[in-house]
């Protein structure tokens, strides 16, 4: 499939008056960026990387890199957010829970459906209703029984009137996102980062596919458009050249092998270039997941 398939997000240009009025009620009603107390990397370490977690939670490993198969990618881009948010919240603060990935179907589902209206026809959503949607309906945990394994046939049938199946709707409901914040500079996503909290970005910003190798990291380098989704995990803020680790979801080989220890699929983005893509107005701060509680044993019955 060609990239062009797989980028599916909707950019303002090409919504309906109706569909804007959502997208402007939603952020409208967010809380707006704000992080309490120390939480500028003026005052804290360079770099903060959420894959730290996201190994620990997995045995040492890196989460497998998500590999879109239609036009789904606001899904994938808000789902890694929720899975680094979570594998945070469970190593540094310490929470009782199971690291469980999240189902990006049951997200796009609800993005298009139960937020956006179900008006669109083709592929793609809006990061806003993404957004709102963990918020509001929560997340189905992709090992829940009875949830079918990913492919676009399951994306585009939950994409579609009525969305989700109900049982769905019911297993991801006390699993919600606490808190989303539209961020809308490069300094508001290095301080979401280095408070642990991972950055959806939808924008148009497009780059070429092979990345390059500088200073240790694999960088994209700007180049076209994509109308694509995808999430922010990392921040580096070096002053010889500060940026924003971007993970894609077309797969661990799509960008060449990472440089550094950041998973793969991905590409260091420029401070300037987090910017340009984040002022486009639809990119999110996820903090504080109702995550999955770790399962209490009966020791009687061991």
């Amino acid at each position: 499939m060609s990239i062009e398939a797989l980028q599916g997000w909707i950019p303002f240009d090409q919504r309906s008056a109706e569909d804007n009025a959502v997208f402007d009620a939603i952020v409208g009603a967010m809380p707006p960026f704000v992080i309490g107390g120390v939480g500028s990397l003026d005052e804290q370490p360079k770099r903060v990387v959420l894959w730290d977690y996201a190994k620990k939670v997995n045995g040492g490993s890196h989460l497998p890199t998500f590999r879109q198969a239609v036009g789904d990618c606001v899904s994938m881009g808000a789902a890694n957010a929720v899975n680094y948010l979570a594998a945070m919240e469970i190593i540094r603060l310490g929470d009782r829970e199971k690291f469980r990935p999240a189902f990006q179907p049951f997200i796009y589902g609800i993005s298009r459906v139960q937020i956006g209206g179900g008006r669109i026809s083709g592929d793609g959503s809006v990061g806003a209703w993404a957004a709102e949607g963990v918020r509001k309906y929560g997340i189905l945990a992709a090992d829940e029984p009875g949830t079918p394994a990913y492919s676009g046939d399951v994306a585009r049938t939950w994409g579609r009137k009525p969305g989700p199946p109900q049982d769905a709707l019911a297993a991801a409901k006390p699993h919600c996102l606490k808190s989303t914040a539209q961020v809308t500079t490069y300094e508001q996503v290095r301080d979401a980062i280095a408070n642990g909290y991972p950055v959806t970005v939808a924008s148009n910003r497009g780059f070429q596919m092979r990345g390059v190798r500088d200073r240790g990291k694999l960088w994209g380098s700007p180049a076209g458009s994509w109308a694509h989704q995808m999430a922010f995990i990392g921040v580096d803020d070096d002053s010889s050249r500060p940026g924003c680790y971007c993970l894609n979801s077309w797969g661990p080989d799509a960008h060449g092998a990472p440089v550094d220890d950041a998973p793969p699929g991905g590409f260091w983005v420029d401070a300037e270039v987090v910017t340009q893509m984040v002022r486009q107005g639809d990119s999110f701060a996820f903090s504080q997941f109702d995550g999955f509680p770790a399962q209490k044993l009966n020791f009687m019955l061991v």
